[in-house]
This record gives structure tokens, C-alpha cells and sequence, in this order.
């Protein structure tokens, strides 16, 4: 299983953009978001004003898929299912900060800048085409 863990831990530092899907009312959204990662652990900076952030105080329950890229079908990814919690830690919002962000906010001290810390409840590898998936132990 440790091969699985350092895989999947692998593709979640090599990809740091992926699929976010929360639930709004009753539906699934999903979005592209950056992503940090420590461990299985992610971050992503967004605005505390957006409809994102009401259907997570809702619902904290959330998806994340990380490793696809456009036109390649036979690349292994990670599926990760967590709980999502808030936070405006500085220390955070830097480590979780990236070029595009520059764009988006006046600074890292915007007040509008919310983290989404997404905890994971379970991981999964899926291998190629998805032919074969195996859950890994956290």
C-alpha cells in the first residue's frame, strides 16, 4: 500500500490544479480551482463572497479530482472525498498563494480572501484509463 500512498502523493504535488464539486441546494457544482497540498491535506484560496463559500457553510462535504490533463486519458489521478473547513490564517493564505491570485486580489492581505481547507475522509488511486481503482490508507 505504501507504493499506492507515495503514487497518489505524487500526483497531488505535480498537480495543482484540479475539480472542486460542493453541493448547492441539492445539485453538485463543480469547479477548476488551485490547490495546495501537505500531505492529503489541500488548500485553495477563493473569495469569501462567492456562492462557493454559502453551499460550504451548508454543506461541508466536497470532491476533489487531481492528475487529468486535456487529451490525456490514460494518466492515473486521485480522487479525494473531505470535509471542508474555512480559515483567513495568513501563514495559509501564503503557502497556498499562487501567480494567478496576483490578478484576482489587491494582496495577500485582501480582506475578501477566504482558505478552504479540505480535510480528506477517503482517497482514492485510480490507474490508468480507469481500469483499476484502490483506496489509500491515510
Amino acid at each position: 500500500m505504501t507504493d499506492v500512498k507515495d503514487k497518489a502523493l505524487k500526483i497531488m504535488s505535480k498537480n495543482d490544479v484540479g475539480v472542486l464539486a460542493t453541493v448547492s441546494g441539492k445539485k453538485p457544482i463543480a469547479r477548476y480551482m488551485s490547490f495546495y497540498s501537505e500531505e492529503f491535506v489541500l488548500y485553495t484560496v477563493t473569495d469569501k463572497r462567492t456562492e462557493k463559500v454559502e453551499d460550504i457553510e451548508e454543506n461541508p462535504h466536497a470532491f476533489i479530482l487531481l492528475g487529468y490533463e486535456e487529451g490525456i486519458l490514460d494518466k492515473d489521478y486521485v480522487e479525494i472525498e473531505a470535509t471542508v473547513s474555512t480559515t483567513q490564517d495568513p501563514e495559509l493564505i501564503d503557502r497556498a498563494w499562487n501567480d494567478y491570485m496576483d490578478d484576482q486580489y489587491s494582496g495577500k492581505d485582501d480582506p475578501n480572501i477566504l482558505v478552504l481547507k479540505l480535510s480528506p475522509v477517503s482517497v482514492t488511486m485510480k490507474e490508468k484509463k480507469g481500469e483499476k481503482s484502490t483506496p489509500v490508507e491515510l
